[in-house]
């Protein structure tokens, strides 16, 4: 069966937040009540800021998701403005994987972010999809970046 890779448009929400779903429960996470619905409007609030790509058999089912956050660099004196692309989130249902589905996802939107200029592209992995990104040329970021995870305010308790 034919699969095409495009762009969620605004009526994808719910397609978008099952596959959200299922990537949860796949990891082990409890479901709770509404919660399709939560980010059903979550994407929709968010969907300027959050470019999505879709994967859809020829049959309309939604089998893969690749969603993204553009981030806007200010100019400085030494380069110009340069957006980054963080990718936030790629999943592919179990039937579908190990076709290359999740690299043609990838290359999708890695097309698409070099024409718009995007300078670096960020995600997060977990240890079984490092080969996916690897093959992609997507590699450890140098040792200057560093990154935290919430609460912030224990922090500032600290101080």
């Amino acid at each position: 069966m034919t699969i095409t890779i495009a762009r969620a448009r605004r009526d994808d929400a719910f397609a978008c937040a099952a596959l959200r779903l299922r990537s949860d429960l796949e990891e082990g996470h409890l479901n709770r009540a509404g919660f399709v619905t939560e980010y059903a409007d979550d994407f929709l609030s968010a969907f300027d800021e959050v470019p999505t790509w879709i994967a859809t058999r020829s049959d309309g089912t939604v089998v893969g998701i690749v969603q993204c956050a553009l981030v806007h660099r200010m100019p400085t004196l030494a380069r110009g403005a340069k957006p980054w692309l963080y990718v936030a989130f790629v999943f592919v249902v179990p039937d579908e994987r190990g076709a290359g589905l999740g690299e043609r996802m990838l290359r999708t939107v890695d097309a698409w972010a070099d024409a718009r200029g995007v300078e670096r592209m960020l995600l997060n992995t977990r240890p079984k999809a490092r080969p996916l990104y690897e093959r992609l040329g997507l590699g450890a970021p140098e040792e200057r970046h560093m990154h935290r995870d919430a609460p912030f305010a224990a922090t500032k308790e600290q101080r």
